[in-house]
């Protein structure tokens, strides 16, 4: 059993500050672990080394912590199993998976074990991947294709990421997401002509949300739809016309809070720029999204 108790408490405080609430307990004599952060001021990516262990996040630990994120798990040395929504799944070396905070999970190691961990939030990687609850806990190429792409982008990331700046960090951070939801869409299913129907509109409306009179029936004029065909292919993509308007505001005010040319303006400012008028909706809004309010996001970057 580990001798010193005080190192694994140690390592579940620090999963804690990095990843989510959870649980870890090991039985490895000579317990060791580190995490490695890549990006001064932030949680997106970092390097997991360790040793055999089972790390459990709760229904209780899913109740006291509301983060809402998306953890994706490069397999660099060793072997790991991760188990959600009843599925488990085997990683090796050159393989990744990916699994929610939202919901109970666990994983496995029974040796020495090296992961590339990328954290996103879940309502932006749900944009790009809208069957995310069906592939959660299942395994997914990094060896060749759009996999080994990704894989080769993060670690590049990983190598230059102290060096990047605040303005930069939104865009590098967005890249690396869709690089992934990317990756796992090729290794699934080819895009379909409605969801390509959907992102193109998705990307239309980013700059017509900033009308805080924009709504639905605007958004199914650019679609050149219906409103009720509107509502169906926002259905078919995990969402909905006046959820969509939404998230892209919410992203909107993120992106800006988190590049430093804005550092001068007030959050208000900024929340009315992305079509905001209600700072008490805007406030609470933001927070269900992202688990902190706007001041802090600011803060955090």
């Amino acid at each position: 059993m580990i001798q010193d108790a005080n190192t694994l408490s140690m390592w579940r405080e620090q999963l804690w500050s990095t990843y989510v609430r959870l649980e870890s307990k090991s039985d490895a004599r000579d317990f060791y672990g580190r995490v490695v952060e890549f990006i001064p001021g932030t949680h997106s990516l970092s390097l997991v080394d360790s040793t055999s262990q089972l790390t459990e996040r709760t229904r209780h630990h899913v109740r006291t912590d509301h983060q809402e994120v998306v953890l994706v798990a490069f397999q660099l040395a060793g072997q790991g199993f991760v188990t959600q929504d009843d599925r488990e799944s085997r990683t090796i070396p050159g393989q990744f998976v990916f699994y929610e905070s939202g919901r109970p999970y666990s994983l496995s190691f029974e040796g020495p074990f090296k992961q590339l961990v990328l954290r996103v939030n879940r309502d932006k990687f749900l944009s790009r991947l809208p069957g995310l609850g069906n592939l959660t806990a299942r395994t997914f190429e990094a060896r060749h294709g759009c996999g080994a792409v990704a894989l080769d982008f993060l670690r590049s990331l990983a190598a230059r990421g102290s060096g990047i700046c605040d303005a930069q960090l939104a865009l590098m951070e967005r890249v690396a997401s869709d690089l992934v939801a990317g990756s796992i869409l090729s290794l699934t299913t080819a895009v379909s002509p409605r969801r390509a129907v959907f992102e193109r509109l998705r990307t239309r409306i980013i700059e017509e949300v900033r009308d805080p009179c924009f709504d639905s029936l605007d958004m199914a004029t650019i679609a050149g739809m219906s409103s009720r065909s509107l509502r169906r292919l926002c259905a078919e993509n995990g969402t909905s016309p006046g959820q969509l308007i939404l998230q892209t505001r919410l992203q909107g005010v993120k992106d800006d809070l988190s590049t430093g040319t804005n550092a001068k303006r007030t959050v208000s400012d900024i929340a009315l720029s992305w079509g905001f008028n209600d700072m008490s909706h805007f406030n609470h809004s933001f927070k269900a999204a992202y688990g902190i309010p706007p001041s802090r996001m600011r803060i955090s970057n």
